[in-house]
């Protein structure tokens, strides 16, 4: 008998090895498969989004914006400061908030009253207005409301103006038409606190020891009017009440018309009076207060304890408008610390005269840590702080009403002291 040699050898092993495991194969009860569930798709938030008047995922919020693609914004000139830092700030803010890069046109004017004629004549003719957002002063706003031209758009908790839930409700008193976005556009007095830091209102005005050194509008200007309403506001008389206002007006012709040193709406003028120490009573707007402590001069406003009138500034959003999403967006930017306190321009921050052009409220009194540290200091001198005291310094008049009386009250002024103008 023939002897296995080693290859045979290696050979049968491997057989019996494979048996094995073919054997173990057929015996073992296969896994079951579990099948693959398909992938649920994820949910996504929705919102509601006014004008629109649908419900809208953040992926359809931003198409809309892509396919808006521009804004057009009616607003002030801002002292030149609109193509450097408003629109810049706001295509960033857009950018950063949905990823899509925008065009904005901001049309700077100080004639308000063109802006709410295109808006009015527009719609009245069946037509888109010409601007998305428009943020001028109060009274606009007003016959813009009685003329049925506003969107019901502006109110806390339209998702796409969260920043209105962090503001002061002073703010927010015309939602869901409008939101103030200013806090010192008074029509209120500043005095030099050096030479007469004495007057506590209006009727100081008349007080011996300022003539030669008071400044009042010009009458037959809306400004005039304010100084009288103001001064109806300190003698406790009200201005609708034509006898009461003639009370007025005779005080003011026979008891300050002698201490004025000048009749100017000027801003060039007051301001040169005021820091060569010659106006020491002006009866103006209250945002040159902060422009000229800045500077170093010894300027305040005075918040009488009857209140001043209030002509803010009043953002809204007409009827049938084109870009109505990028409009809303666009008053969400307008109430944002951002846009205020140049969070993202840090040399708007540092440049006194830059930041006293830019910033005219604090939104919220804790917002008071953003500020630049160089205003901090005199910061309450100058502006509302708390905001809480905008109830009490600021009265908001019946608007229309003063317009429609300016120059019957100015000729009767007229008549009395013999000023022109």
């Amino acid at each position: 008998m023939r002897a296995i040699t080693r290859l045979e050898t290696v050979l049968i092993i491997l057989l019996v090895v494979l048996a094995v495991i073919a054997t173990y194969g057929w015996l073992r009860t296969p896994a079951p498969v579990t099948p693959t569930a398909p992938t649920a798709p994820v949910a996504e938030r929705v919102y509601y989004v006014p004008i629109l008047d649908k419900w809208m995922t953040h992926s359809e919020i931003v198409a809309e914006i892509r396919k808006e693609g521009k804004v057009v914004i009616a607003d002030w000139t801002y002292g030149g400061l609109v193509e450097t830092f408003h629109v810049p700030a706001f295509k960033q803010y857009v950018k950063k908030q949905y990823g899509v890069d925008i065009e904005v046109t901001w049309v700077g004017t100080q004639e308000p009253e063109a802006i709410i004629s295109s808006v009015l004549m527009a719609l009245g003719a069946g037509k888109a207005p010409p601007y998305d957002v428009v943020a001028i002063e109060a009274p606009y706003f007003f016959r813009a409301l009685k003329a049925n031209a506003v969107e019901p758009v502006i109110y806390i908790g339209n998702p796409l103006m969260n920043n209105l839930r962090y503001v002061n409700p002073f703010f927010m008193q015309y939602q869901p038409h409008g939101v103030i976005f200013q806090a010192i556009d008074t029509a209120g007095m500043l005095i030099n606190t050096e030479k007469a830091g004495w007057i506590k209102d209006y009727r100081d005005l008349a007080d011996p020891r300022l003539k030669g050194h008071v400044l009042l509008p010009t009458p037959g200007t809306v400004h005039f009017a304010n100084f009288l309403v103001n001064l109806a506001l300190a003698l406790g008389k009200d201005y609708k009440n034509p006898g009461e206002m003639k009370e007025v007006i005779e005080f003011a012709a026979a008891k300050i018309h002698p201490n004025v040193l000048r009749y100017t709406v000027s801003e060039a003028e007051i301001m040169e009076l005021l820091e060569r120490g010659e106006a020491w009573a002006v009866a103006w707007w209250w945002y040159l207060a902060p422009v000229e402590a800045a500077k170093g001069y010894p300027v305040a406003r005075v918040a009488q304890p009857q209140g001043s009138v209030f002509v803010p500034g009043i953002a809204w959003i007409p009827r049938k408008v084109e870009h109505p999403v990028l409009a809303q967006i666009f008053i969400n930017f307008l109430m944002s610390p951002e846009f205020w306190f140049a969070l993202d321009f840090p040399q708007y921050r540092e440049s006194k005269e830059d930041f006293l052009m830019l910033h005219q409220n604090l939104l919220n009194d804790t917002n008071f840590n953003l500020l630049p540290d160089w205003i901090k200091p005199m910061y309450a001198n100058v502006y509302p702080y708390p905001l809480d005291k905008m109830f009490q310094w600021y009265v908001i008049p019946d608007y229309d009403y003063i317009e429609q009386h300016t120059e019957e009250w100015s000729s009767l002024y007229r008549q009395l002291t013999g000023v022109r103008g």
